[in-house]
């Protein structure tokens, strides 16, 4: 009998169902995607862009933002969007591609980097993305960004990640209390115990300590509207997560919408960010206070 190493899976299984790729063959026509879609996405908002902006000191640490930068009183919301990859690919030159949309809506767009794996371990990643969102959140003004109205949102590790900063104690790094205003999480990991047990973490090398620190599952934190998108062609164990963490912020009080995404998968699942068609834009726009299309 093959050993069982989390619930009712053996090591091959599991595997199976933490590798995403499973169910669509070849990832690389989705990554160049993101990256052709997204340097489009640069050109057309080049006037309206504000590139590799420092948050912090170390040599990722930097931010694009997308939106007004002339002189103006109004404030805007904005969508501050962590990427995906887990925790290990990816950076925020893939990650434009939702801006358009967003920005014509009259949202400001921005995106961070952060240290991959196995560079930085996953406690580091997660504090360099909350530097990230701080930063902005500071400095929103500068970018006529309206503070009260920051939508985070990421997929896949940049969803948990995202989700991190709702279980973030942001008055220990002196911002307000609850400074995000709701999240938009696309195909996240959210309890980080079997995701421990696979080829993942020969690479994020996740230790028992991350498990209880950074699995958003198990935390508390800021109550927000969230919404949870998940694609049809997920694994089993991608749709529980999204739908444990969208029980478990319910108990909290969280007004959560969670929906799974008809002939999405888990590669193509957050470019409805950017289609004012989906129900995912329109639900990130009512986050957002902006009115649906």
């Amino acid at each position: 009998m093959t050993a069982r190493v989390y619930g009712n899976f053996d090591q091959t299984q599991l595997d199976a169902q933490y590798s995403p790729s499973s169910l669509v063959g070849d990832i690389r026509p989705f990554l160049a995607g993101y990256a052709e879609s997204s340097r489009l996405a640069r050109h057309e908002l080049a006037p309206l862009a504000r590139r590799d902006l420092r948050f912090g000191p170390g040599p990722d640490d930097l931010l694009d933002v997308y939106g007004p930068s002339r002189p103006g009183t109004d404030r805007r919301p904005a969508l501050f969007f962590v990427h995906g990859g887990y925790w290990q690919q990816l950076s925020k030159e893939d990650s434009a591609f939702p801006a358009p949309a967003l920005v014509e809506a009259g949202a400001v767009y921005a995106t961070p980097d952060y240290t991959l794996a196995p560079r930085a371990g996953l406690a580091e990643i997660v504090d360099q993305v909350r530097r990230a969102f701080a930063w902005l959140w500071r400095r929103a003004a500068d970018h006529r960004i309206d503070p009260g109205r920051i939508v985070v949102a990421g997929s896949s590790a940049g969803a948990h990640l995202a989700a991190m900063l709702l279980a973030t104690p942001w008055r220990k790094w002196g911002l307000p209390a609850a400074p995000v205003a709701g999240a938009v999480l696309f195909g996240g990991i959210y309890d980080l115990a079997p995701v421990r047990q696979t080829y993942v973490n020969d690479v994020v090398r996740i230790d028992d300590n991350e498990v209880r620190e950074c699995s958003p599952l198990l935390l508390t934190g800021v109550r927000c509207p969230v919404v949870i998108a998940w694609g049809e062609h997920e694994t089993d164990e991608f749709k529980r997560q999204s739908s444990a963490f969208a029980a478990h912020l319910r108990r909290r009080g969280c007004a959560v919408t969670a929906f799974e995404q008809p002939g999405r998968n888990h590669f193509d699942s957050p470019t409805e960010l950017g289609l004012p068609s989906t129900r995912v834009h329109t639900e990130t726009r009512r986050l957002l206070g902006l009115p649906s299309t």
